[in-house]
């Protein structure tokens, strides 16, 4: 029988999870990957989260951010949402809903709930091998693009600021000419062209001290209410 070969993330090697497909006889490579944590055959990106980072990631529009990026690229999303969720989103039902919904709806995202880090990995090895079984067996990688003019430079970099894509990107850029004006911009000035809530959790990215690795981990929601 070949063996099933997944892609995945370089940062995920602290889950366990690389090792755990690899004792099952998955060929994992690891690499640095611009979206989603791991890349299986037939074009199916999965996005692993905890359910604390899940619930947070609703909230705070991360998640939105991501699986539209990994739309640009893949067939197939599939969100592998892994252990229990936080209690204190019981009293933000509808928000976590909604959102949810917009999401579903919005990019035909999967979302699969495994209990740790093994049943993820079992699941994930599950899917890769289906994937292969249904006649998909090229495994396409989303990498930095290669980029040559000024303006495709300015876009990307623009775009990868939170809740904006390539369409506000180029917004944001007719009406403040420079990123250096972008950066500079009040939260009233951006707001007028983002709306409220993006202005926010975008002047809070760039004003932010950055935290070095092995600090406390902070998400846009610990800043922007």
């Amino acid at each position: 029988m070949e063996r099933v070969r997944v892609y995945a993330d370089v940062r995920e090697e602290a889950s366990g999870i690389p090792s755990m497909l690899e004792s099952m006889g998955v060929i994992v490579l690891r690499d640095q990957l611009a979206v989603g944590d791991y890349v299986l055959p037939g074009g199916v990106v999965v996005e692993r989260k905890t359910g604390e980072d899940y619930v947070s990631s609703l909230f705070d529009g991360r998640l939105f951010d991501q699986v539209s990026r990994m739309a640009e690229v893949y067939d197939s999303i599939v969100l592998v949402v892994e252990g229990g969720l936080p209690s204190w989103y019981r009293d933000r039902f509808k928000q976590l809903y909604s959102a949810l919904a917009q999401i579903i709806a919005g990019f035909n995202v999967s979302v699969v709930h495994t209990v740790d880090p093994l049943s993820t990995a079992i699941f994930i090895e599950a899917l890769a091998r289906k994937s292969v079984e249904s006649g998909g067996s090229r495994i396409v990688v989303h990498k930095k693009p290669k980029l040559s003019s000024l303006r495709e430079w300015q876009l990307y970099i623009v775009s990868s600021l939170p809740g904006v894509g390539p369409k506000i990107a180029e917004r944001l850029l007719e009406n403040f000419k420079t990123i250096e004006a972008i950066c500079t911009a009040s939260v009233a000035e951006l707001q007028r062209v983002v709306g409220e809530k993006r202005a926010e959790r975008i002047k809070q990215v760039l004003k932010t001290p950055y935290e070095p690795r092995g600090g406390k981990r902070r998400t846009l929601e610990d800043y922007v209410g």
